[in-house]
């Protein structure tokens, strides 16, 4: 019961960080790189949930450990994100609403 417990809360915030994970991608990446961008996204969010079920299953049988794992897990996610703060600048800002790409192929607006 207290395991349902502790995962409850990042669990019920994955969504909001996936979401904006993909708003990120999609604002910082040069249009004709959009897929790549997302499939890195992907590979990203796949390492890096085998990567932390790998080392909580190896850890699970040492309490303290165990203990400090989600702690170890947020200083580095943060200390990651702070070091690429200064490289990641949208490339504009849209009225809200409006989509950046303009559409192509049979898609044309009136």
């Amino acid at each position: 019961m207290a395991a349902s417990v502790a995962v409850a809360v990042p669990g019920a915030s994955l969504t909001v960080v996936v979401t904006r994970a993909y708003a990120s991608t999609d604002a910082l990446s040069p249009v004709v790189r959009t897929s790549e961008a997302y499939a890195w996204l992907i590979l990203s969010i796949g390492v890096g949930q085998s990567a932390g079920t790998a080392l909580a299953g190896h850890l699970a049988e040492q309490p303290l450990a165990s203990a400090a794992l989600p702690a170890a897990g947020a200083a580095v996610a943060l200390a990651v994100l702070f070091a690429a703060r200064r490289r990641l600048e949208p490339t504009g800002q849209l009225p809200r609403g409006r989509h950046r790409r303009p559409l192509r192929g049979w898609h044309k607006t009136p």
